[in-house]
């Protein structure tokens, strides 16, 4: 009989308070569309408000951004400062921010192929708001990651496989156009001219792409349910106990993971270790600060560092550390 393993505690530390933060920055309101961890590791925050303007244009209703910088000591485990960044007013509408070098790249998940071309879903903005350039990354995008060289990554639900919104769709007056993300999975400069495309594993959905210690990329598809690491020249690859995950973190030894428990256990994470060609151990992680459990809303998970929206409107940090069993 298989050893079923014991719950552990994931321990974090609490980065920031952002009913708080809204209240001190006139962000009332605005809705946190998107957090993550930058490659220089600091945190990052996107909020989104409405501007009451309206464009018949799917996708280009303009609304006002801000990016929220949070510099945190992931040793000490404790923020050391918050600076705030208005964007202004940007017509398009945006579900991912990146820092790339030292700007800012916002990213729309959806993009539409038009009688003029496909919309520039990419958009790279230098810290003062003035926008730098514009570039199209495909639709269906479901997760990016940016590289500390500025190489983009970008994994691509099944719309943005198999085409929607003009791509790959022979009634348009344009003509039959490929979807973008059809490979699955694509790098990029960090002028949107394509470095490497997936032409090996057959990715109908990418659920979750991370990077380790080294930022080499690993990569979780839709319907094999594996897990590859590659450094686009050589890969390894990883069976799984889970199905469906969205999002995982590495820990330095690329040894251990934490996987978000994937269908119908969203809300659920999982401590996995490397055993050979599997990830075996599976083993719950339950997220608790100062001895209480954190019920998580949502979660950004990259690097060996761990991002956890409580309920409470608190983000919490933490950090994957190799295991002491």
């Amino acid at each position: 009989m298989k050893k079923v393993l014991k719950p552990k505690p994931l321990l974090l530390f609490s980065i920031i308070d952002l009913n708080q933060l809204r209240k001190e920055n006139h962000l009332e309101g605005a809705v946190l569309t998107d957090f993550s961890v930058g490659w220089n590791q600091n945190v990052y925050l996107l909020f989104e408000q409405p501007s009451g303007q309206k464009n018949e244009v799917w996708l280009k209703t303009p609304s006002i951004y801000t990016v929220v910088e949070i510099k945190v000591d992931w040793t000490e485990q404790k923020m050391m400062g918050v600076t705030v960044f208005p964007m202004g007013l940007l017509q398009f509408q945006f579900h991912f921010l990146r820092l790339i070098e030292d700007n800012f790249l916002l990213l729309g998940a959806r993009c539409a192929y038009r009688k003029d071309g496909p919309d520039k879903n990419a958009w790279i903005i230098h810290r003062s708001g003035t926008v730098l350039s514009k570039f199209c990354l495909g639709d269906g995008i479901q997760n990016c990651v940016v590289k500390s060289d500025g190489t983009i990554i970008t994994g691509y639900f099944d719309e943005g496989v198999y085409g929607n919104y003009g791509w790959a769709d022979l009634s348009c007056s344009h003509g039959y156009v490929p979807p973008i993300g059809e490979w699955g999975l694509i790098a990029w400069t960090h002028e949107g001219i394509p470095l490497w495309k997936n032409q090996t594993y057959p990715i109908d959905d990418c659920y979750a792409i991370s990077l380790d210690e080294q930022e080499k990329l690993w990569f979780y598809y839709y319907s094999d349910f594996r897990l590859v690491q590659t450094d686009f020249k050589n890969d390894s690859v990883f069976d799984l106990p889970l199905k469906g995950s969205n999002a995982f973190s590495v820990a330095h030894s690329g040894k251990r993971f934490l996987f978000q428990g994937g269908y119908q256990k969203e809300h659920k994470f999982y401590f996995l270790t490397c055993q050979g060609s599997c990830l075996g151990k599976k083993q719950e992680a339950i997220p608790v600060f100062q001895k209480s459990k954190v019920t998580v809303e949502r979660c950004s998970l990259l690097y060996n560092q761990m991002l956890f929206l409580g309920e409470d409107g608190v983000l919490y940090g933490g950090v994957l550390s190799e295991s002491r069993e």
